[in-house]
């Protein structure tokens, strides 16, 4: 069971991807174009189209993973990358700083699997391999230290966790700027392992800056965005400032279910989050309807996962236990 208590249902940092650019087109090139666009589904029927003909061709396979990824099948994109490391061991075929690329991705897929320390194994594989290439003054040399500080901050390793994640920001803001997006993903992982260490004040504030730059970039209908609320909601409601936490982890529910549709992880995460907000207020009847959608989506999404699916349905037998001691007490 990989569900550990309520921090294992917390959001995952959001991977800042740095593609390769190429001099001349790739077969992958239009998979990858609509996976950037947030076409998912149509970046995947664009990647099979490819496979059939290249079958073997690593950044294909490599974009495939990151859209199946992101529409909450980890397990499948575990297998898309791992099979682009096998050929590119194999044939050659892939540089070093695209075998890094795929090695920072197999870590991404396993922390969103709630497998931070076999994350950072890999991380620490593509952070060598991009420094021997390019440096430390390149933005892949930035997102290998974001990661790695994302998964040092899970695994309580908060000092190792700020020293990655400031490199990052550093990093970002020397070349980007800052107001680029990258930036708000550097800004708001800092802000993560302030949140971790119960440093609410200081996260709050990176949280706020985070939440600034994505709501100019994209405006509020963005699946980013929602990240945003989520974890502001979530530090308020460790606050105990439940009004304002409800309002943000709304605002965040609804616009996953625009971005997603209803059976999505991230959606089953909104609805745990509310659940736990309305249990904390004492709404038993509020928070049993929300885990019980979370336990839905849960079923739909991740059967395999049966720690979280009996995680979830373990508080709704508190709840119910609760009800019925009230109303016999």
């Amino acid at each position: 069971m990989r569900l550990h208590g309520l921090k294992a249902l917390l959001p995952l940092p959001l991977l800042f991807t740095v593609l390769s650019a190429a001099a001349t087109p790739l077969p992958s090139d239009k998979a990858e174009s609509l996976y950037q666009a947030s076409k998912y589904q149509a970046s995947i029927e664009e990647a099979d189209r490819v496979l059939e003909v290249h079958a073997t061709d690593t950044e294909t396979l490599n974009v495939k993973a990151l859209a199946v990824s992101a529409l909450g099948n980890d397990r499948e994109a575990i297998r898309l990358v791992t099979q682009a490391l096998q050929v590119a061991g194999k044939d050659g075929q892939a540089t070093v700083l695209q075998q890094a690329k795929y090695w920072n991705n197999l870590g991404y897929f396993n922390e969103r699997r709630r497998n931070p320390e076999e994350a950072l194994g890999y991380y620490e594989k593509s952070l060598k391999m991009r420094i021997s290439e390019v440096g430390e003054d390149d933005l892949q040399t930035a997102d290998s230290y974001n990661n790695l500080g994302t998964s040092l901050g899970r695994l309580g390793r908060y000092d190792e966790a700020f020293v990655n994640l400031r490199k990052n920001l550093e990093l970002r803001m020397r070349l980007l700027g800052d107001r680029d997006p990258s930036v708000a993903v550097a800004l708001n992982n800092l802000g993560r392992v302030y949140d971790l260490q119960k440093n609410y004040a200081t996260a709050l504030s990176f949280y706020q800056k985070a939440l600034d730059i994505d709501m100019a970039a994209f405006g509020p209908a963005h699946p980013t965005v929602a990240i945003r609320w989520n974890n502001i909601g979530e530090l308020y409601r460790s606050l105990g400032q439940y009004d304002k936490a409800e309002v943000l982890m709304t605002q965040a529910l609804k616009s996953d279910i625009a971005t997603f549709g209803e059976q999505h992880p991230k959606v089953l995460l909104r609805y745990y989050n509310l659940g736990e907000i309305y249990e904390a207020e004492g709404d038993t009847a509020k928070a049993r309807v929300a885990y019980t959608k979370a336990v839905q989506i849960a079923r739909q999404v991740d059967p395999d996962d049966v720690g979280q699916i009996d995680y979830i349905e373990q508080k709704l037998q508190a709840l119910g236990a609760e009800s019925s001691s009230a109303k016999h007490g």
